[in-house]
Parts: structure tokens; sequence; C-alpha cells
């Protein structure tokens, strides 16, 4: 396993009923990660909980994790404060690399509180924008109200990423798409060739979008996941 660390919880946002937002401040020396790894939260009395970081590694003085409430330590953090101190244990994962696939287009898909280690990856790749070629963001959620980081896409987009979002279930006013993730990509048959993928989510969601994937000529080796 890796290090324990001390940190602060600076700050909470709520993204949804059920989903949060932590920024959390490290004692001590920054902590260095890959985008797309994960830490260990641990809480006494608790059976420790994996998150995935959310923030980008150039960010050197905080990490941000997206929590969905459940039970054990996810419940625990739904009850925390600003201030109150937490450990965790990281960072692990192999994560989602770059280097190697420079040049490239990159492609990311992912699903739910599964779009935290996506970010993490995009924004990396957008401060390094010079060495990658087309970017697209595939985003499936619950509903509109589970648009995670909404206002950041739109900052994306004026990026030059193609952000395409779709919900499993639209109101009256979702104009967009609305379905599975994977199935918005399958109704495009365009090859997507000198492409690498980072796919994050569901294990039926994952495996879906990977068959989806090849068939449109994306080598396994280039289909990635940060575990």
């Amino acid at each position: 396993m890796g290090q324990t660390t001390r940190a602060t919880i600076e700050t909470i946002d709520r993204f949804a009923e059920d989903v949060k937002l932590f920024r959390l401040v490290p004692e001590g020396e920054p902590v260095s990660f890959i985008q797309g790894q994960f830490i260990k939260i641990l809480w006494e009395g608790e059976k420790g909980s994996y998150f995935a970081i959310a923030s980008p590694p150039y960010e050197k003085n905080y990490i941000e994790i997206l929590v969905k409430k459940g039970k054990g330590v996810s419940e625990r953090l739904f009850e925390a404060r600003t201030g109150q101190k937490i450990s965790f244990e990281g960072p692990l994962g192999t994560g989602f690399p770059l280097d190697p696939h420079r040049t490239k287009n990159l492609l990311f898909v992912g699903v739910g509180t599964a779009i935290a280690p996506l970010r993490s990856t995009l924004l990396e790749a957008l401060s390094r924008r010079g060495e990658f070629g087309r970017i697209e963001f595939y985003f499936g959620t619950l509903t509109p109200g589970h648009l995670y980081f909404g206002q950041e896409m739109a900052k994306w987009h004026a990026q030059g990423v193609n952000v395409v979002v779709t919900v499993t279930f639209p109101d009256e006013h979702w104009d967009r798409h609305s379905g599975f993730v994977q199935h918005i990509l399958q109704r495009q048959s365009d090859p997507l060739h000198q492409t690498v993928a980072y796919v994050c989510g569901m294990k039926e969601m994952v495996e879906e979008t990977i068959s989806v994937l090849k068939e449109r000529a994306i080598p396994e080796e280039h289909i990635l996941q940060n575990i």
C-alpha cells in the first residue's frame, strides 16, 4: 500500500443530493500522483474506502475526490465538516498515462462519479494541449441534476474539447442526448484511428464500451482503465 497522509478538508461542494466534492489539503509535503490514480480514505471503526482523485497532478497543494453517499466511509464523509482532519493511503493504482500517447487523439468515456479520474486526466492533458490531437469527452449520468462539473464542461468545450453528455432519465427541459453513453458512441460508425481511450465506470458499461471502441478500430492496448 501507499504512504499514509493526514489532510484537512478545506472545502465541500454539494453536486447533487447524494454527491459531494471534497478538497483535501495534505499536511507536510505535497502529494505527487499520476492522473487517474486513487486514494484510500481511512476512518476509525470503518473499512477503508477507495476514491479516485478528481484534481489534476499540476495542482500541487490539494487533491479533490468526488464522493457518492453510501455506507461506511462515504457516509462518514457526508457528515464531515470543513476543517476536519482525515487520513488516507496513497496514491494507489496505475493511473491513466499520457506521456506514451503524445500526438494521439484522446477519447474519454465515463459515467456517474467515475468522471473523477477522467477529469483529472483531461485537465492534465489540456495543460499540455499542444502534445495531443483531437480530444473528445463522453459522459453519461442519471439525470440532468447529476451533471457533475457542468460549468467546467463549457470551459472544456471552449478549449476545443468535443463534450458529449447523455442522461438516462431526461426531464422535459433536457434537449441533449438521452440513453447509455456506450450506445451514443455506437451510433457513430466512423473509425477512431490514432486514438487512445480512457474508460471508467461500472463493469457492464466498461465491457460494452470496450466492445464498441474495438468495432470503431481502437486496438485493445489503446483502451485504458485505471485499475
